[in-house]
């Protein structure tokens, strides 16, 4: 809940939102690779989720009138890939700048998987990765919290939304991926129901998925 009392409002992210959503992507994810290449490198890429080849629905949760949380899924046609290729210039330009991504094995693994794609021929607009996305399944890429909105209801807006637009778009189940250390989003997606869905070998990689009601 918010602090007036009243749910936060969910509505459709616009492109004027993108600044606020990359810097509370960098808050949320102080870890994460793109993170610490700034602000711009992420609202690059949202940019990109907004406008590529993707059937997209991006949400963003509002609380006293500023965003407080995002949600961006659907079904993505090179949400990497096609990143990477657009901004690969800049994005070189950020590693130059942030050399410190580069120590540790996660910054050498992301620069290795980019530095893969860019030599990945560009054939948009095909679903992404068959193997690992089920069918007549909505991903969600990506989904956070403004650390100081935390427990008001944002992320389980968000998520009730986006799971009523994937039942309403005939979808049959929905699909995402967390870092198995964290206890604390695992446990809030298990509280509205999703479950982890183990690998081909039976070990899990932080894969879950929930059921959605199939109309008739």
């Amino acid at each position: 809940m918010s602090a007036s009392g009243s749910p936060p409002e969910v509505r459709d992210a616009v492109p004027a939102d993108l600044e606020e959503v990359a810097r509370l992507h960098v808050d949320a994810f102080p870890d994460s690779v793109l993170g610490r290449l700034g602000v711009e490198a992420v609202r690059r890429n949202y940019v990109w989720q907004m406008e590529g080849p993707h059937d997209l629905t991006a949400l963003v949760g509002v609380t006293d009138a500023r965003v407080a949380g995002f949600l961006f899924g659907g079904v993505f046609r090179g949400s990497t890939i096609g990143f990477v290729k657009k901004e690969k210039w800049f994005l070189a330009s950020q590693v130059a700048r942030h050399p410190s991504v580069l120590m540790g094995r996660v910054g050498w693994d992301r620069i290795g998987l980019a530095a893969r794609l860019l030599r990945t021929p560009w054939q948009a607009p095909t679903a992404e990765d068959p193997d690992a996305v089920p069918v007549r399944s909505f991903g969600v890429l990506a989904i956070a919290v403004d650390p100081v909105a935390q427990g008001r209801g944002v992320g389980r807006a968000l998520m009730e939304v986006a799971r009523a637009r994937a039942t309403a778009a005939g979808f049959e189940s929905m699909h995402l991926s967390v870092h198995p250390d964290n206890e604390t989003a695992i446990a809030f997606y298990r509280s509205i129901g999703w479950t982890e869905a183990p690998e081909p070998d039976g070990h899990w990689a932080g894969r879950m998925r929930v059921a959605l009601e199939v109309s008739d």
